[in-house]
């Protein structure tokens, strides 16, 4: 499919966090095959990668809890500034968002003031159930991208332009090894177990997370010692890793008694070379359960940021995207005080040790995919801005 328009297309694309981050290079790299585009991109280390001209660079936006959000403030003020007044110079023929609702929304409105047309691909509130709670994105968003197939009903309830596309998981989360490569490749033993320890992209989880999970290792270990451990992270070209240094990250795995291993890369290949993880709340337990590797999810916050958290907002019923797209508790959870070594290594023990219960999980994974729709989501999308575009050409 190729863009048939008399002239090429500027289109503006905005990316916060790390998986925004890479759904957005991947959809780049498929808009790119569909049409002639001069693409102007906010992102991170995948993003960067691609034939685009960075306006910013988004890999350390992320932030926890109202905190992390005020010292992140005035940078994205300033950075917001800009992208309004670039759009005001520029005209983007159109503004595509990925995620990252906070920042995203007030450049939505902005460019709504200049008519410029929206896509929202992963829009706010994906997991809402009432409609009325997405009414400022369902009016404003000129055409939204649904990855879940709740969040098309609830948009689709609201009023919004909004087509169903799945999950870009299906064609991404996907091993390329065997096993026994991936063990070679990050110097593993392939006659020993493994247990994924995946405390997350931001540098908070790792400060909240990692610690937690090397102590449950620990006493893991000592129950089965023939298990090795590993860390997998994003791979990146300089000394640091999510805003920490990896040699300072190489030295706290060393220290924690266990053997573990930072890996670099090639996450779904180790997530699939697991017996189990235990892992962050967050899109990497999606992956994880697409690829079909039990797993207990976990998360843990400051004290400040649960205090208001539970001041000024409803909790869910459940934290990981598995037990929320299912509505039940398909998969244990530990989170804040219940978080500690002890708790989070008998639920890893349950998993081990109870071939029932970690059967009845990969049968739970099944309802988990059946809401995903099918594969070729960023194709759909590209689709999708080749419409909008056409429909704000009248020439085509």
């Amino acid at each position: 499919m190729k863009l048939e328009l008399p002239e090429k297309k500027k289109l503006l694309i905005v990316a916060g966090e790390t998986s925004g981050d890479f759904y957005a290079a991947s959809l780049i790299d498929v808009l790119k095959k569909c049409g002639d585009f001069d693409i102007f991109a906010v992102g991170g280390i995948q993003t960067q990668q691609r034939e685009v001209t960075m306006l910013c660079d988004s890999t350390n936006w992320a932030a926890i809890g109202l905190f992390e959000a005020i010292k992140q403030a005035p940078r994205l003020c300033l950075v917001l500034y800009r992208l309004k007044k670039f759009m005001a110079q520029h005209r983007p023929d159109l503004l595509l968002l990925v995620d990252y609702p906070g920042f995203n929304m007030r450049l939505v409105h902005a460019a709504n003031k200049l008519a410029i047309p929206t896509l929202y691909y992963f829009p706010p509130s994906k997991f809402a159930t009432d409609p009325s709670s997405i009414t400022d994105a369902a009016g404003t968003i000129s055409l939204v991208a649904a990855n879940f197939a709740s969040t098309y009903e609830i948009y689709k309830a609201a009023g919004a332009n909004v087509e169903f596309v799945g999950h870009p998981l299906l064609d991404h989360a996907k091993p390329s090894m065997t096993p026994e490569e991936t063990c070679r490749k990050y110097g593993l033993q392939t006659n020993r177990p493994v247990i994924g320890l995946c405390p997350g992209s931001r540098r908070s989880e790792l400060g909240q997370l990692l610690p937690v999970m090397l102590q449950a290792g620990k006493i893991i270990h000592q129950r089965y010692p023939e298990y090795q451990f590993v860390v997998p992270v994003i791979e990146t070209e300089g000394d640091e890793v999510f805003g920490v240094q990896k040699s300072t990250l190489r030295e706290q795995l060393k220290a924690s008694g266990i053997p573990v291993t930072l890996a670099e890369g090639r996450i779904y290949d180790l997530m699939n070379l697991a017996k189990i993880l235990l892992i962050s709340s967050g899109t990497a337990t999606l992956e994880a359960t697409y690829i079909g590797t039990p797993m207990v999810i976990c998360y843990k916050v400051s004290v400040f940021t649960e205090i208001q958290a539970r001041l000024f907002y409803r909790l869910p019923k459940f934290i990981g995207l598995p037990n929320i797209i299912i509505n039940r508790m398909a998969i244990p959870e530990l989170i804040q005080h219940d978080l500690t070594p002890e708790n989070l290594a008998e639920k890893a023990f349950e998993l081990l040790e109870s071939k029932e219960k970690y059967e009845q999980q990969k049968r739970d994974f099944a309802d988990v995919v059946a809401h995903l729709g099918e594969p070729g989501a960023h194709e759909r999308v590209a689709e999708m801005v080749i419409k909008l575009l056409r429909v704000s050409d009248p020439g085509k």
